[in-house]
């Protein structure tokens, strides 16, 4: 405005209006023209002039008012700068202490999810213990039922098996009775006979006292049967009156011719009663093999015979007679044995 306010003058106005109209005009028009318009444009200038100053001032008052309204709107846009920034910085220490509360709340969540995973994984192991529990229970109760059950069985079996054991033992110490027995009536030997009862008094230290008390010789050759010892009783009656007045320390040839003729003489003797002597004895012998008193007839003979060269042959027949009297009484006492443990087994 200052610039155009200072091309606004009369000349300047007239020399412009003289350049357009001036090839037309006269110089009296001119002149009044000049004047006319010298006094138009004065006036128009000092218009002008004063419109130009009003609105340089105008111009410079809103220039003012727009700069301080500019720095307000800067000091403004500053203010906002330093909130935007104050917002930006808050902006972003919330994103980092948001990023940091979720990281937190990832690491919270993830610590409470392997805590609840460890609680249910601690509750699952909990349960599956009481489940393994209440079944090792039932299995214990069954097991222990079916423990009954075979401990019943086993005690049924080994009780059956015990007397069927028993059953057997007592059959097979039966028929070594009965063997014992066979062979004692027919004077053989025994010796499998008491290795078999041997087996069978590994329990029974009854049977295994009589066994122990047998001779082996007799076992091995057997004992004269009573009809056996009746025979030889008969050899021993007819050595014993020849021998019976032979004194046992030995005597000559007539001696032994007295004690034959002796002999010869008193056969009769053996049939009358209250017989004495060799013959008594002989005669009481018979008696007790008669009634099976054995050793009664064998202290007979031996007795009467003691002292004389009849003793030797006596007391063979003695030895004989009281082996088969302990082996019919072992034989007796075994069978009764035997026969009270078959009644056992009822």
């Amino acid at each position: 405005f200052t610039m155009l306010a200072k091309d606004l003058t009369a000349a300047s106005l007239f020399a412009a209006a003289m350049d357009t109209l001036g090839s037309t005009m006269s110089e009296d028009e001119a002149a009044s023209a000049y004047r006319g318009m010298k006094l138009q444009a004065d006036a128009d200038i000092k218009v002008f002039q004063d419109l130009a100053a009003s609105m340089v001032q105008n111009f410079e008052r809103v220039v003012d008012v727009e700069r301080s309204a500019t720095d307000e709107l800067i000091a403004a846009i500053g203010v906002l700068e330093s909130r935007a920034d104050e917002a930006t910085s808050r902006l972003e220490a919330d994103r980092v202490r948001f990023l940091n509360e979720l990281e937190l709340a990832k690491a919270n969540a993830a610590a409470e999810k392997a805590q609840a995973l460890k609680t249910q994984e601690s509750e699952l192991k909990a349960k599956h213990a009481e489940f393994l529990v209440a079944e090792r229970i039932e299995r214990i109760k069954a097991l222990d039922d079916e423990r009954l059950r075979m401990g019943a069985l086993k005690t049924v079996l080994k009780k059956r098996r015990e007397a069927l054991e028993r059953s057997h033992a007592t059959q097979r110490f039966e028929l070594a009775v009965m063997d014992l027995s066979t062979r004692l009536d027919d004077g053989e030997s025994f010796v499998d006979t008491i290795a078999l009862l041997k087996t069978c008094a590994k329990d029974d230290a009854f049977v295994a006292t009589i066994v122990n008390s047998i001779d082996k010789p007799y076992a091995k050759d057997g004992v004269p049967t009573r009809l056996q010892l009746a025979e030889q009783l008969e050899h021993v009656r007819t050595i014993a009156r020849q021998l019976a007045l032979v004194p046992q320390d030995g005597a000559g040839i007539f001696a032994h011719g007295l004690a034959y003729t002796a002999s010869l003489l008193r056969m009769k003797d053996t049939s009358e009663d209250g017989a004495q002597g060799i013959e008594g004895a002989i005669a009481r012998a018979e008696t007790d093999l008669a009634n099976g008193e054995l050793v009664g007839a064998a202290k007979a003979l031996e007795d009467a015979a003691a002292g004389t060269k009849a003793s030797t042959t006596v007391g063979a027949w003695a030895k004989n007679a009281r082996a088969r009297a302990e082996i019919e009484q072992a034989q007796a006492a075994l069978s009764a044995h035997a026969t009270c443990r078959a009644s056992a087994l009822v």
